[in-house]
């Protein structure tokens, strides 16, 4: 990429050499049997595993939620009570504020993908399995550190709410040991699933699901996963909407493709159409070509995904707010964003996901030709390499100003050197990277830098006893995650020992909170008072490009990734109609 010029500018002939090599792909695209009803999304790593009651990354969860499973209620992004029912038809909530109980009737005639019946013993199965004590850090990081029981009953205390009835046994009582704003919300995550199929076999099980949801999986392969529309026996199905314009695919296939070349040939091809992320060594350049801005919409999203040094505020020199200001300081953010080959990291301070996707301009993009950069029409800006020089000016002036002295390249005091044991799980790979970053960086300013290096789950014992000075951890959650269990003083994985009244206030706000706005503004004060408080530094922040066909319909994000549920598809002759008069 050079300084762009007027030699820059594609001319007339370029530019009808790409008009013609698109009318040849489309062409190509019309003759093949290839294009029908389905939707194909290209991702690096096909899930391999949908078990919806283990841990799910990021694509394998947003299949679960969206197509194959349902809970007692599913969420709603529209308001309290942020949920709404999904296999329950009523749910009652004792006390109806801060409940500590919820009772949700089973509807009848729900049954699972093979025909058989959603049973009591499958949701008493399936709620109970995270009353498991082996599943105690997942029960807190889902905000169910309160579960304490749950039963199949006749129906609530004092009888059924208004058009619900007594039913002997079809009620599922779910109960927590403090008052559970968000009750409702946190049901939406516990998935039911038969209990003959899973009970004792949960990896044959996470290979080929189950659910109630409205597609079924009908391949989970090595390289494709191929998701199918359901519908019971003895039911309709849905109305073809011929009529608007688009239609509901026939199926919807996920496609393993880390070769990010690969992955554009096929979305030029039509046989792709969405590319889940493209490989950072193609943005800019490849969106910059004559048929991209006419084709495609792309989409720079930022998952809540953080790699976090956690500090512990208990103990250590890292306890005072100063020194952790130094530690921040220090970190080469800059550095780290070259040396692991991302797209540019968001510049935040706190591991709270405030920025939705938002739409590129990709006919920007186009006029600036090869003067394209990132930092315009919409890509994220790469991070000044001056600011790690000026933060590591800043580090060596407080450490002067709190008397540290600097000899023989060790800060020292009369009570002995300053030392930070730096604690991470010592595997290869981005983590690897970012704490040799840090620990060189740390140690270029006087500091002296140990690892402690082991297994997760021991590391985790240790943080909870609060016997760590400083932690590399990644914070993967959903974009709304109540983050009361990891900041409230009395939060169950409150590892870093913070108390303050204002971020506890902003908390609590969260859970209160009975609109989107009201949801924001407390996520926006929680953001604000973890970073004042310096509890953490947030050392990454991931950005991705996605690249969606405009075939594609109905597109909306939940945690940064499409909503499968309402992806739609123009008829191919409508889209190529429109592409050729547009």
């Amino acid at each position: 990429m050079g300084c762009g010029g007027d030699d820059d500018v594609p001319d007339a002939t370029e530019t009808a050499e790409a008009a013609d090599r698109f009318e040849e792909e489309i062409a190509e695209a019309t003759s093949t049997d290839r294009i029908d009803r389905r939707l194909v999304i290209a991702v690096r790593r096909v899930p391999d595993t949908l078990d919806p009651l283990g841990d799910l990354e990021p694509w394998g969860a947003r299949v679960a939620e969206d197509l194959v499973f349902e809970g007692l209620t599913r969420r709603v992004d529209t308001g309290a009570p942020w949920a709404e029912p999904a296999l329950a038809d009523a749910c009652v909530l004792r006390p109806t504020v801060d409940p500590r109980d919820v009772y949700c009737h089973l509807r009848d005639g729900a049954v699972f993908h093979d025909g058989d019946p959603v049973t009591p013993e499958d949701v008493l199965y399936s709620l109970d399995w995270w009353l498991d004590p082996r599943r105690a850090t997942m029960r807190q990081r889902t905000g169910l550190g309160g579960l304490r029981r749950v039963e199949m009953v006749d129906g609530p205390p004092g009888g059924p709410p208004p058009g619900s009835k007594r039913d002997p046994g079809r009620w599922a009582h779910v109960s927590f040991s403090r008052p559970e704003p968000l009750a409702l919300e946190l049901l939406a995550d516990l998935y039911i699933v038969p209990r003959a199929d899973h009970r004792g076999r949960p990896r044959a099980f996470g290979r080929a699901p189950i659910g109630t949801g409205p597609m079924r999986v009908t391949a989970l392969e090595p390289e494709r996963l191929v998701l199918e529309p359901w519908v019971p026996e003895g039911t309709e199905p849905p109305a073809v909407e011929e009529g608007a314009g688009t239609f509901a695919p026939s199926r919807i296939v996920l496609r393993e493709m880390p070769d990010g070349s690969e992955v554009l040939t096929a979305m030029r091809r039509g046989d792709v159409h969405i590319a889940a992320e493209l490989s950072p060594a193609h943005v800019p350049e490849e969106l910059t070509r004559p048929g991209t801005a006419p084709r495609f919409r792309a989409y720079v999203l930022s998952p809540a995904r953080f790699d976090v040094l956690l500090y512990n505020l208990r103990r250590g020199e890292q306890a005072g707010p100063q020194l952790r200001g130094v530690l921040d300081d220090a970190i080469p953010r800059a550095a780290l964003a070259d040396a692991l080959g991302d797209l540019p990291s968001l510049p935040v301070a706190a591991p709270v996901d405030l920025a939705d996707p938002h739409e590129i301009d990709l006919v920007a993009l186009l006029s600036a030709g090869v003067s394209a950069r990132l930092g315009m029409a919409g890509l994220p800006a790469p991070q000044d390499a001056s600011l790690d020089d000026a933060g590591k000016a800043r580090a060596i002036a407080t450490l002067d100003g709190l008397d540290w002295v600097l000899e023989r390249g060790v800060r020292r005091r009369a009570t002995g050197s300053l030392r930070i044991v730096l604690m991470w799980s010592g595997e290869a790979g981005d983590g690897r990277t970012i704490a040799h970053a840090v620990r060189d960086a740390w140690r270029e300013v006087g500091i002296l830098v140990p690892f402690a290096t082991a297994g997760w789950a021991y590391l985790l014992t240790l943080m909870r006893k609060g016997e760590f000075d400083v932690a590399l951890v990644r914070m993967a959650e959903r974009s709304d995650a109540d983050l009361y269990p990891y900041f409230h003083s009395r939060g169950d994985l409150n590892i870093a020992g913070v108390t303050d009244v204002a971020l506890d206030g902003a908390l609590e706000a969260y859970r209160a909170a009975a609109t989107p706005s009201d949801r924001d503004a407390a996520k926006q004060a929680v953001a604000d008072r973890l970073a004042a408080l310096r509890v953490g530094s947030v050392v990454r922040a991931p950005t991705q490009v996605m690249m969606v066909s405009k075939r594609v319909q109905g597109l909306e994000f939940v945690d940064d990734l499409p909503r499968l549920g309402s992806l739609r598809l123009t008829p191919i002759e409508t889209w190529i109609l429109g592409q050729r008069t547009g």
